[in-house]
């Protein structure tokens, strides 16, 4: 499976993702993120091989920041037919030298240990700011186990229902709650021509 190509401001920089998957083996599924420079052949950028406890994986292109080569993308890792959580990540990839910034996600949990929370990302993107920033927006929910509801959890361990938006800044290290600053980025996609 193949997604439609991210196109950078300026038609600078295209990426595009490919999975491919093994259903003879457990459904196996391999997630690569290929990009491209101008006209020059696609390169592999990033590689999410199946893994023991979370064979299936996946990743969309979120868009990419504006004037710049860094493409910002969402995955997922999962169980077939697993009731354990999914595992997401956000990572803002450079495309010109390949490194990788990945915001801890789990720190948006920090201030809610007391709580039976979870979330899950809903969008993310990149502050204003000159520095490598990355926000992301994020719906907290109450964790429950499979054969449980809300209303089976105290009261006083309920997580409250709502979205936040949280930076991660790599020049300071600094994780904050944002005050609802816009998500910064650029998203432009073509149906993808590759067979």
């Amino acid at each position: 499976m193949l997604s439609p190509v991210a196109i950078s401001e300026g038609n600078t920089w295209s990426a595009y993702v490919e999975v491919n998957v093994q259903p003879n083996v457990g459904c196996l599924h391999t997630t690569r993120l290929w990009v491209a420079k101008g006209n020059r052949p696609y390169r592999l950028m990033y590689l999410i091989p199946p893994k023991r406890e979370n064979a299936e994986n996946g990743m969309k292109i979120l868009g990419w920041a504006q004037t710049s080569r860094l493409v910002l993308v969402q995955t997922e890792q999962w169980q077939y037919g697993s009731d354990a959580p999914d595992l997401q990540q956000v990572l803002a990839i450079d495309a010109g030298t390949g490194e990788v910034y990945e915001p801890q996600l789990e720190a948006l949990l920090q201030n809610r240990k007391d709580k039976q929370c979870t979330f899950r990302v809903t969008d993310a993107g990149f502050s204003s700011d000159r520095d490598v920033v990355i926000l992301v927006r994020a719906k907290f929910f109450t964790a429950v186990e499979v054969d449980e509801t809300e209303a089976d959890v105290p009261v006083a361990k309920r997580c409250a229902n709502r979205e936040e938006t949280w930076s991660f800044n790599y020049a300071t290290g600094e994780v904050k709650l944002g005050t609802g600053e816009t998500l910064h980025i650029f998203r432009k996609s073509l149906p993808n021509q590759a067979k």
